[in-house]
């Protein structure tokens, strides 16, 4: 899509007042800038901050959230070990291993696909798969995750020289990106975080007697804190973007005393978290994103920055707990044996503090999250992020067998014995651009212990395969009905939807008209479902789970995923055959998988699965 095509449709998803709001907002950067962005990071630190930068290093309260010593070393043992890698040039990404320098090159593709160039931010279009592959690799390195690594592992091990090197590149990344300039000043989101994981850092050196050479490192970080203040992701981008940089003028204000008008930068971060804490998260727990990947994600941003506000004397109110609450229970309801939820929507490994311990992101910040709630965590197996953030973990409990109706977020979930179906009956997603959505409603899964039977397919990819992002989002790639190959919702970009389909409980009316009404019944070892339709083409797709082994009978299938045996068989419909498909277990991740697809004789079609061992 071209540049201005995208624009004139991103236009056609915002409001009167939104578009006033971003033209007005335009228009001051272009004719009277902040004085803060016209700063060098050092010349920020002098004028945003009082006293010298070893003293505002000092009083951080990052300390409340960086518990690392001696005694972790066990339960860090994974991000000690991803620091040996740094030291020898590897690193991972999104479950690859790449090779990086030392100081990294900050605008190459970790992936090799190219580099960004060396320019003002607002001169580059970070939208472009052409450029270096896509602009998420280069990101992530830039999220500055590896520091953090290296600070904590030097902390637990007592290796000044692994310390030394998180210095070394943070004072790097710092002289070479400063505000406004490179491929990592394009995006809020990525300013955000880097506030949280540069502010972690900081905090974990070793004292210094001059740490004048720090200075530029906290002066920006206060500049990102106010660019995100300045511009917020309001009205039809207000997702976890919102909440990122939100976090970011939270922790921030609160984990610097010593910043000039820092506690009116946490006063209203703050403020703002509180709002979209219960804006996005539905009072069932449901993320209203409708992309479960994000979730651990989410509670990383909120649960960091409420544990720095509460040090800092910004209560967290009782509703807002609440509604973290209910979101750890629903996490717990939805959780599969292997730690992980099934893939729904959009997910890219989002990951902020810890970003190198090996543990399910559901099973380590949900500990965390458990043990500030004082609540049961999800699982015993990863503690790290719990004792260093919260310095405490909870036993872990496991959800209740039966059923799990979530009726605001629009799921349900029926657990027996290890098995875990899922059927999606929410909105497309949250907003008017429903970013993160995919076209999936009505759309189940079955899993079976650690063996993915019916699988959502998960996330391909972002800018950098715009086929495969429009593939992943799809109808016709979720378990649910299609016409024709199409999609119950309209796409009009790689995160923007028009026209959608509704959803009301078991029924999906398509934006083109078409209607599919689904009634299913799960009984342990066994699941049925009756299909009605409305509209030529129809058709029945089920995703399997990767390495599943299919044998065709008619309309009986017989199908093996590890250890499960599942036999299906079909009324209303033609001959089930085998389509080559994808699986994505994780962002950037795909492996080969199948999907039975079958056409519709009439209007009504019924399947049932018995499932047992092999």
């Amino acid at each position: 899509m071209s540049g201005l095509g995208w624009a004139l449709r991103r236009l056609g998803a915002m409001e009167p007042g939104e578009i006033a709001t971003r033209t007005a907002r335009a228009i001051r950067e272009r004719v009277a800038p902040p004085a803060y962005t016209r700063w060098s990071p050092g010349a920020a630190f002098s004028k945003l901050f009082k006293g010298r930068a070893g003293e505002a290093i000092a009083s951080s309260r990052w300390s409340h959230a960086t518990r690392a010593g001696p005694e972790s070393q066990a339960v860090l043992a994974d991000t000690i070990a991803a620091a040996r890698r740094l030291e020898h040039g590897r690193a991972t990404l999104f479950g690859a291993e790449v090779t990086i320098g030392d100081p990294p090159d900050w605008n190459a593709d970790p992936f090799g696909a190219g580099r960004w160039p060396d320019a003002p931010s607002r001169s580059i279009d970070y939208r472009r798969g052409d450029v270096a592959g896509g602009v998420k690799g280069c990101w992530e390195l830039g999220r500055g995750a590896s520091m953090l690594t290296l600070g904590l592992a030097a902390r637990a091990t007592g290796d000044r020289a692994l310390g030394a090197r998180a210095q070394r590149w943070l004072e790097d990344f710092v002289a070479r990106h400063p505000l406004g300039h490179g491929i990592h000043h394009t995006s809020g989101i990525e300013q955000a975080i880097r506030t949280l994981t540069h502010g972690a850092t900081l905090a974990l050196l070793e004292p210094q007697s001059d740490a004048t050479r720090l200075a530029p490192a906290l002066g920006l970080i206060a500049q990102q804190a106010l660019q995100c203040r300045d511009h917020l992701s309001l009205g039809s981008s207000a997702n976890n973007h919102l909440i990122a940089e939100y976090a970011a003028m939270t922790v921030t204000g609160a984990a610097f005393p010593s910043l000039r008008n820092g506690s009116r930068l946490l006063r209203a971060g703050h403020r703002g978290l509180v709002q979209e804490t219960l804006r996005q998260i539905h009072p069932d727990g449901v993320p209203a994103e409708q992309a479960f990947g994000y979730l651990p994600f989410v509670w990383e941003l909120l649960l960091t920055s409420f544990v720095l506000a509460d040090a800092a004397g910004y209560e967290t109110p009782a509703p807002v707990r609440e509604r973290l609450a209910a979101s750890l229970e629903f996490a717990r309801v939805m959780r599969l044996e292997d730690g992980t939820l099934p893939g729904i929507g959009d997910e890219d490994d989002g990951r902020i503090l810890l970003a190198d311990e090996r543990a399910s992101r559901v099973d380590l910040v949900g500990a965390a999250l458990a043990a500030w709630l004082d609540a049961p965590s999800l699982s015993d197996r990863a503690p790290a992020l719990a004792q260093v953030l919260i310095g405490r973990t909870r036993p872990a409990s496991n959800a209740p067998d039966g059923r799990h109706e979530f009726a605001a977020g629009g799921y349900t979930v029926w657990r027996h014995a290890g098995t875990v179906v899922t059927l999606d009956h929410g909105p497309l997603g949250l907003g008017r651009l429903a970013a993160h959505g995919h076209a999936d409603a009505l759309s189940i899964t079955v899993t079976r212990g650690l063996d993915r039977v019916i699988v959502d397919p998960g996330t391909f990819a972002y800018q950098e395969d715009p086929d495969a992002r429009d593939r992943c989002r799809s109808t016709p790639a979720h378990a649910t009905v299609h016409f024709g190959g199409r999609s119950q919702s309209q796409m009009l970009g790689p995160f923007l939807w028009g026209r959608r389909a509704t959803t009301h409980v078991d029924e999906c009316v398509w934006h083109s008209g078409e209607r599919h009404r689904r009634e299913l019944t799960v009984e342990p070892a066994r699941l049925r479902w009756t299909d009605h339709v409305t509209g030529r083409d129809a058709r029945l797709s089920l995703p399997l789970g990767p390495g599943a082994t299919v044998a065709l009978d008619g309309t009986r299938v017989r199908v093996q995923v590890g250890r499960t045996v599942a036999r299906f068989e079909a009324q209303g419909l033609e001959p089930w055959r085998v389509e080559a498909a994808e699986f994505a277990p994780g962002y950037r991740r795909r492996v080969a998988s199948q999907r039975l697809d079958a056409a519709f004789t009439g209007s009504e079609a019924s399947v049932s699965i018995e499932l047992g061992s092999a």
